[in-house]
């Protein structure tokens, strides 16, 4: 696999308005997740379980998310992936992905489980259509996309792209409860904004999981460690 990946990129596109084309839509000019240095946040420290179990909620904190005993669950912008890769990249030139996938990273995160995330970034920016990025990168997401929230995946656009990572103490405990919410912080979100997000696992299978907005807070369902996109629909230009 090609370790070539942009550096000094953000994460977080601005909700971008879509152009009807051809009898569609089109990603329109604004298409540039990396337009804002604005990046998500961890709005509540802490977040428990239905079975009880109390995790703690952070940014990358420079220990390593699977050494942590405590129950941990980390959330880590894309700009962070991106750097913690290059740096590795930098300390290993001739390396190959396949060699440096198990290796500590700054992020807190293995190199691989970056380059999930990385490879992710690197699609969305050279997408064409939100239906044919989710086609490629998350087809049992797609295939569920219309039944599921009621229009298509066109009407979305992506506006925010990190990782959830969770220690293996926290993987129990939502292995257990089945899943938990985790509260972040997304520009530019605010009551009323309608979203869904895309999930993966570590192992790459696709699902949509229910978001809401209370007072500006988005609030996810995390099911398992893995990346994240949450999409905005968008104001269509007529």
């Amino acid at each position: 696999m090609k370790k070539k990946l942009a550096v000094g990129i953000t994460c977080i596109a601005l909700v971008c308005a879509m152009a009807a084309a051809a009898g569609g839509q089109t990603l329109a000019a604004e298409w540039r997740p990396s337009r804002t240095q604005s990046e998500v946040g961890v709005s509540e420290s802490t977040t428990t379980t239905t079975t009880g179990t109390t995790i703690a909620v952070t940014t990358p904190t420079g220990s390593q998310v699977q050494d942590a005993s405590a129950a941990v669950i980390q959330v880590t912008p894309v700009s962070e992936t991106l750097a913690a890769n290059a740096a590795v990249d930098a300390a290993n030139p001739g390396a190959t992905g396949a060699q440096l996938a198990a290796a500590p990273t700054d992020s807190g995160l293995s190199y691989a489980a970056n380059g999930q995330l990385n490879n992710l970034y690197n699609q969305v920016t050279a997408a064409t259509s939100t239906e044919q990025l989710l086609a490629d990168t998350a087809p049992a997401a797609a295939s569920q996309f219309q039944a599921a929230v009621g229009e298509s995946a066109d009407a979305y656009t992506p506006i925010a792209l990190y990782d959830v990572a969770a220690s293996p103490s926290a993987e129990t405990a939502i292995a257990q409860s089945g899943s938990v919410q985790v509260a972040i912080s997304v520009p530019g979100v605010a009551n009323g904004t309608q979203l869904v997000a895309v999930c993966w696992d570590r192992n790459g299978n696709s699902y949509l999981v229910p978001v809401r907005v209370v007072n500006g807070v988005v609030y996810l369902t995390v099911r398992s460690s893995g990346p994240v996109m949450i999409m905005a629909r968008s104001q269509v230009q007529g």
